[in-house]
């Protein structure tokens, strides 16, 4: 074999060497994979790329739906969508596993000191309003009200309650039984702020799940059961089990919308690392979720949507790439227009 021959072939297989040895995938510590670019010049997602979300339970089904559309736009894309709760969720986000974090509640100070210490900016996007729901069984036929102040009688830390007449007189002296969320959700640390005044005290004879259809099966098989949900668990299990009203108002679209079925009316939220935006796929899929897209995943999965003034400034915000929180200071049963609908 002549030298020139052997310099070609070798210069073959080192030229497959290196291809073989490219990235195949990204991380969202800030690995940016290849995009292909189009004939206009403007980057899309390459193949093989993945996008991680992993957090709230209850952000979830928006989430799932957002994916299943937006995988059928950017078949290349794959994305990994899982619902380990939103405490969880922001420890996998500040350990740089997760491009977004989905959550049911605002992140929190020590959470962003964490986030901080590791580098890690990130944008807050609120996507959908919900309505954390108390829900009894069917089979109660005497409760059709409760009081904030008969609820934090209920399930303040102290709490003794064991018949449905010590929480009103006028119910009967009925077994009371409590179910709800483990301590790892927001809707735990929302519920027991905007009731108890105090993020996670709560009362000690309760049983809590990881899953909230448990919890609905809980409830639609023990007559003196009651738990809190969030809104689309309840008005996707109507046949189980039904929502009291909260001071006289019910959890419906236009009470949790205009902020009257108060103070259980809140916000979710998907929180986007801000280098994982350096990623065309990424950057494709929040743009994607606030879109139209994301409105109609949002009624799809039974929450309620965000007013278009409030969408337009969420996405001014976004498209600003404003890092860290504007909820630092906001209290349940706050309107999300004064946070975020204002000029």
């Amino acid at each position: 074999m002549s030298n020139t021959r052997t310099w070609v072939i070798s210069g073959l297989l080192a030229a497959i060497a290196l291809i073989g040895c490219g990235d195949k995938g990204t991380t969202p510590e800030g690995a940016s994979s290849t995009p292909t670019a189009t004939t206009t010049g403007e980057a899309k997602p390459a193949a093989g790329s993945t996008i991680s979300i992993d957090g709230s339970t209850t952000v979830f089904p928006i989430v799932s739906v957002l994916a299943e559309d937006f995988k059928k736009e950017n078949a290349g894309v794959d994305l990994v969508v899982n619902k380990a709760g939103t405490g969880s969720g922001f420890k996998k986000f500040a350990e740089g596993n997760l491009d977004i974090a989905t959550a049911s509640r605002p992140i929190k100070d020590d959470e962003i000191k964490t986030l901080t210490e590791k580098k890690i900016e990130f944008i807050e996007i609120p996507v959908a309003y919900d309505g954390v729901s108390v829900i009894v069984n069917p089979g109660n036929t005497w409760a059709k009200n409760v009081t904030v102040e008969e609820l934090k009688k209920a399930w303040s830390k102290d709490s003794t309650i064991t018949t449905w007449d010590q929480i009103n007189p006028s119910f009967p002296k009925e077994k009371v039984t409590f179910f709800g969320p483990t301590d790892n959700h927001g809707t735990y640390e929302y519920f027991t702020e905007a009731i108890n005044g105090k993020k996670n005290e709560i009362r000690k004879e309760y049983q809590p799940n990881q899953e909230y259809t448990a919890i609905v099966t809980a409830v639609g098989g023990e007559k003196g059961a009651i738990a809190f949900v969030g809104y689309n668990y309840y008005i996707e299990n109507k046949d189980k089990v039904t929502a009291l009203t909260v001071g006289g108002v019910a959890p419906t679209e236009a009470t949790i919308a205009d902020g009257t079925y108060t103070p259980l009316s809140r916000p979710l939220f998907i929180y986007v690392n801000k280098k994982s935006l350096e990623r065309p796929e990424v950057k494709k899929f929040v743009e994607f979720a606030l879109g139209e897209a994301g409105n109609t995943a949002v009624k799809d999965s039974s929450y309620v949507q965000l007013p278009q003034d409030v969408r337009d400034a969420i996405k001014a915000h976004f498209e600003a790439a404003e890092s860290g929180t504007k909820m630092k200071d906001f209290k349940p049963g706050q309107k999300l227009t004064d946070v975020y609908g204002k000029k």
